[in-house]
């Protein structure tokens, strides 16, 4: 699939629609069940209330942040969460978020509305599907170790 054409796909196309999100003062317990029950790796951290994403947790947090140090499964969420994660908007080019993906090094980025909140999450995966192509050039970048240039290699800078 050529670059323009990952262009006109957009991220509500392809994202993870049932959005489950936890809130800061969530246990890493909870949040691991929650994760284990819904069959996600990922999970937003919302206001309580509000709506607000203030981040993610990814179970790579659960084991890097609390497993392998030795934290009890009660530490809150916010005490190990990754504050202000990258996101996209619904209506970006899957280029877009694939581009974030890479620039970050991340396999998940969450998803917002027009009012900010979290409306899916969209993962490598899901863009893997819709174009082998653009999510082989993220993984391909990911797992270089030297320093990468903030662009795919082979796609065109675009604008949402």
């Amino acid at each position: 699939m050529a670059a323009h054409e990952d262009r006109s796909i957009r991220v509500r196309d392809v994202m993870s629609k049932q959005v489950f999100t936890v809130s800061p003062s969530d246990t890493a317990q909870s949040v691991a069940r929650l994760m284990e029950e819904a069959e996600v790796g990922a999970l937003p951290v919302e206001a309580p209330g509000v709506g607000t994403i203030l981040g993610i947790v990814t179970e790579r947090d659960i084991l890097a942040s609390v497993v392998a140090q030795g934290l009890s499964t009660s530490t809150a969420v916010f005490e190990f969460m990754t504050v202000s994660a990258e996101y996209c908007e619904e209506e970006d080019s899957i280029l877009l978020a694939a581009q974030k993906m890479h620039e970050f090094k991340i396999r998940r980025l969450v998803v917002l509305d027009e009012k900010k909140h979290a409306a899916g999450i969209i993962s490598l995966a899901d863009i893997t599907r819709a174009s082998p192509e653009l999510g082989g050039l993220v993984l391909e970048g990911m797992s270089r170790q030297e320093p990468q240039s903030h662009a795919l290699e082979g796609a065109s800078i675009c604008q949402a």
